[in-house]
């Protein structure tokens, strides 16, 4: 027989709640005395009946119950107990050792007994035995729980990048398809940003894409987080505002940027409905950027009308009145 102290039991036990039936008052009162200094709670029942109460009104992570009690006796106690909570761990403590009740105890899923008179070295190591378990028990169920949580957050974000890329390569053909309204009679070489406002709008792209990111993410998001969102695309709109060029698409994105500013907590609630498309248009503005960058302008004007398309759509979402959109979202 493994040797237990006290201590090695206090590891598993210290956390669990035990409810102790039995009608000896004197053997009931020296157990409770050795239980509560082992577990968080311990409750006290002297017949099947009291204890069966007690039941209902609280979960007990064990209960140790004597077998020949008044009222209710110890195997109709734990019959009811395991109608329950069939997981229930029970441990039985009798004088009787007799077959006829030992096989009735195994086949209702009884695997602990405890003989009486109570040894303390038998007692502490079914108590040490049974509290590890359950810990372990325990352990394995929230780590089963979490790894299904993650999966299913894993799942949830691999649907949102799947939905990106389909977004993302719809984008593409859209710009193929717009190609032919892009204005042939720009003047090309004034349509150039300086290198200045070029790494302003780079690094307004990079915060807006953090920002935008943190937002998708956030589970307590408040209107500030997006007024915060809305101020930088202001000021990529201020960048673009001295070019007469992107006259249109600097209007665009002034919009959105006073849109987000004047969010009111109704659309807080619509907020997951436009992180995709708002990823998309970042995407796309970054395209555009290092087109200009790369002094390549007709590609970037090729552009416009996916993000114009995309701005006209987010602020619908913000409105509350996508519905009245038609064709906006063709590429789902």
């Amino acid at each position: 027989m493994q040797n237990i102290n006290m201590s090695d039991i206090l590891k598993y036990s210290s956390t669990l709640s035990i409810l102790y039936v039995e009608d000896d008052q004197e053997l009931q009162y020296h157990t409770n005395e050795l239980l509560s200094a082992l577990f968080k709670s311990v409750k006290m029942a002297s017949d099947g009946v009291e204890a069966l109460k007690l039941f209902h009104e609280e979960n007990f992570d064990i209960l140790i119950t004597d077998i020949k009690m008044p009222n209710m006796d110890g195997l109709e106690l734990i019959t009811h107990v395991k109608e329950i909570n069939p997981s229930q761990c029970i441990i039985i403590t009798s004088a009787y050792n007799d077959s006829e009740n030992l096989l009735k105890f195994i086949n209702i899923g009884i695997n602990q007994f405890i003989i009486k008179p109570l040894n303390l070295t038998s007692l502490q190591n079914v108590l040490y035995n049974a509290s590890k378990t359950i810990i372990n028990e325990n352990l394995v169920e929230t780590y089963r729980k979490n790894l299904e949580t993650a999966n299913t957050e894993l799942n949830n974000k691999n649907s949102e990048l799947q939905s990106l890329v389909r977004i993302l390569d719809s984008k593409l053909a859209q710009i193929a398809k717009d190609t032919d309204l892009v204005l042939v009679d720009t003047n090309l070489s004034s349509a150039q940003l300086s290198d200045d406002n070029l790494n302003e709008l780079k690094e307004l792209e990079i915060d807006i894409s953090g920002a935008s990111v943190l937002i998708s993410l956030s589970k307590n998001l408040n209107s500030s987080n997006l007024k915060v969102l809305g101020e930088m695309f202001l000021a990529y709109g201020n960048t673009l505002s001295t070019y007469k060029e992107y006259e249109q698409l600097t209007s665009e994105i002034m919009l959105l940027g006073n849109k987000l500013n004047s969010n009111n907590e109704e659309f807080l609630d619509r907020v997951s409905d436009i992180s995709i498309l708002l990823e998309s248009f970042i995407y796309v503005l970054r395209m555009w950027r290092k087109n200009i960058e790369s002094k390549e302008i007709q590609k970037a004007f090729e552009l416009h009308a996916s993000m114009i398309n995309d701005i006209s759509t987010i602020v619908a979402i913000i409105d509350g009145t996508e519905n009245d959109i038609e064709g906006e979202m063709e590429f789902f």
